[in-house]
């Protein structure tokens, strides 16, 4: 095998589980990145999916083995290679980033990464060796990471030439997700591949310790986003039928962050309170001061726009993201 072959090219129909080794830590372990590859009879393309790329945001990992435990690789045609746990590092301290002292730390910024960089750049690098120069069309899963997250969409590059940005949004509707929003993400692994001609899109799905109901309900928003996009990739029988969508871009999005620090009372905390139209001036939430239990401030929305992110009732720190709208005056509907 060539290094310009992926590891699974002799492998015939079925699936595989490996360890790719990235390097050795002080505690005397192996540093390893999972990499599990299914097979299918027929020939096709190479879908890649990616999650845990921050290791606080675990909501698509059962999702993502239902998935894959439902298909018939008979019938499937190509392979899907799918990295489990892109950044053990981080999942292990339920943390956003790689608990490294220096270097960037956040392996959702540093592809291509660099074999000679720090471990967070290997990690990238070990990814795009075996992974990312073998795919044909990629995700990058992400959700909400510590405290409870209402969020169902799918980002795509804006940084694109227009035949290539025309396939992401494709890639993006297909998945089947409530908004798709035009953003950007540089040194991501989708902005990487991008930058091949390959599109690539990452979807925002729920978050963590969410409870049954939210559970599940993203759960089976992932499992039918998945097989949606393996239609839309000819990988499946069918063809993808995106709902009706809301799309905006980065100047229809508006953060609402607290300025001071306490408890949150979320007024949205249920999935079906997406893509809901706030009206101007509505009361969005309340931070509760923790000592004195007095209200610190309101939180209200700007403008009419659609609610594409909220935070469940818990403690945020000044300054953290709470809710977001789409400005319903600069967002469009796509049928």
């Amino acid at each position: 095998m060539s290094a310009d072959e992926p590891l699974w090219v002799k492998e015939k129909e079925g699936r595989s589980f490996r360890r790719l080794e990235v390097t050795t830590m002080l505690t005397g372990a192996t540093l390893a990145i999972p990499l599990h590859v299914l097979m299918g009879r027929q020939p096709g393309p190479t879908f890649g999916i990616v999650t845990n790329t921050h290791g606080d945001e675990f909501a698509a990992t059962i999702a993502i083995r239902q998935f894959l435990e439902g298909l018939d690789t008979a019938k499937l045609k190509g392979r899907i290679v799918v990295v489990s746990v892109a950044n053990p590092m981080a999942t292990a301290g339920f943390g956003r980033q790689t608990p490294e002292q220096h270097g960037r730390t956040d392996l959702h910024e540093v592809y291509p990464g660099n074999a000679r960089g720090n471990a967070t750049q290997m990690i990238a690098a070990t990814i795009t060796e075996h992974v990312l120069h073998h795919v044909d069309a990629l995700i990058d899963f992400h959700s909400g990471g510590n405290g409870g997250r209402l969020q169902a969409r799918v980002d795509y590059n804006t940084k694109t030439p227009d035949d290539l940005k025309k396939k992401n949004l494709a890639l993006a509707r297909a998945f089947g997700a409530p908004f798709v929003h035009e953003n950007e993400f540089a040194g991501a692994a989708a902005h990487y591949l991008n930058g091949r001609g390959i599109p690539a899109v990452n979807p925002e799905v729920g978050g963590a310790y969410l409870g049954p109901h939210s559970t599940d309900y993203y759960t089976k928003m992932m499992v039918e986003g998945l097989a949606g996009m393996t239609r839309h990739l000819g990988m499946s029988e069918g063809a993808a039928t995106p709902p009706k969508q809301l799309h905006f871009d980065l100047k229809a999005r508006r953060e609402i962050r607290p300025k001071q620090s306490g408890y949150l009372v979320s007024c949205y905390e249920r999935p079906e309170d997406l893509c809901q139209l706030i009206k101007g001036g509505t009361k969005l939430g309340e931070v509760v001061d923790l000592y004195s239990y007095k209200v610190l401030e309101e939180l209200i929305a700007p403008f009419d726009g659609y609610l594409f992110f909220s935070r469940y009732s818990g403690v945020v720190g000044g300054g953290t993201q709470a809710f977001a709208l789409a400005e319903a005056a600069k967002s469009s509907w796509l049928d």
